[in-house]
């Protein structure tokens, strides 16, 4: 059990989970319905997916570093593919109880989470990763579960035999890209941290990611300014009532997040910088998580 966790980063999974919480937090503060079975069956989908496309990553990886990854390569891929085929059964169950919006979704979600590191021309490569991963984890997981438990709560989706028609309720899109965009803005920013500590060795690799053709001075800057953006889109979505005002305490964790910014920003050497902002991504979602659950008991 310990090789496998270790294999697929259990560690790092915090980027889904996050997301998911404050999802639940949030449906339950604005009154929607949650469908349990739906519910579970998506996270189960939701995470094996997780930890199967890192294990993809480390699988690639090593063999180009040659660095162990604790089974032999046939137990690798074996372990990807069952992985692989529990995270479909359940996207694949998960559409039998909702529509197919949530087929579309997942197809998406499938393909980014395969190609991030496989193909011709992966994702984890090119200066748009932070974008695709933070759109992925902050505001496709929240979408997916959302639509799951309240079908046109964010877009109606109807087929009638040859018409397909979408409907979008742009009020609620609105607040939904407001409310979410702290934990896409994180999960973008521990990629960006990622790639500007590793600018010298990625060149090296043939790859050539975002900081690589702004530069390491204007990623830090860029760095901080998300940060600021998260801080802003909590004010706004608690301004506007679709979160509990409680939200509001996430502003305290600005002090040590601006403490560990500055540690980071201090080296931008990965061993020594990484660790800082994974500390932020928890600590403002934690808290900001936190919260919102809280708020809907006063």
């Amino acid at each position: 059990m310990k090789k496998i966790l270790e294999y697929t980063e259990i560690q790092t999974k915090i980027t889904s989970l996050f997301p998911f919480a404050l999802t639940l937090g949030v449906m339950v503060f604005n009154g929607s319905q949650i469908r349990w079975d739906a519910t579970l069956v998506f996270f189960v989908g939701m995470f094996v997916f997780d930890l199967t496309t890192t294990a993809i990553n480390n699988y690639i990886d090593s063999k180009e570093n040659g660095q162990d990854i604790g089974y032999t390569r046939n137990q690798g891929r074996a372990i990807i593919y069952t992985m692989l085929t529990i995270a479909t059964i359940s996207g694949l169950y998960l559409v039998f109880l909702t529509d197919f919006v949530i087929l579309i979704l997942g197809m998406i979600c499938f393909g980014i989470g395969i190609l991030y590191t496989w193909g011709p021309v992966p994702i984890s490569r090119q200066p748009y990763g932070e974008i695709i991963s933070g759109v992925l984890y902050g505001y496709v997981i929240p979408f997916i579960l959302i639509h799951a438990n309240n079908p046109g709560l964010l877009v109606d989706f109807n087929f009638v035999a040859p018409n397909v028609t979408m409907h979008f309720n742009l009020v609620n899109i609105i607040y939904f890209l407001i409310i979410f965009l702290p934990p896409t803005l994180l999960t973008s920013s521990i990629m960006l941290a990622n790639n500007t500590c590793d600018i010298e060795a990625d060149v090296l690799v043939k790859r050539y990611t975002l900081p690589y053709y702004i530069g390491k001075k204007n990623a830090v800057v860029l760095m901080k300014m998300l940060y600021i953006s998260v801080y802003a889109a909590i004010v706004a979505a608690v301004a506007l009532g679709v979160i509990p005002w409680l939200a509001l305490l996430t502003l305290a964790t600005a002090p040590r997040v601006l403490k560990n910014y500055n540690a980071y920003t201090k080296d931008l050497v990965k061993r020594l910088s990484f660790k800082y902002i994974i500390k932020n991504f928890i600590t403002i979602m934690f808290v900001y998580d936190l919260m919102v659950i809280i708020g809907n008991f006063l």
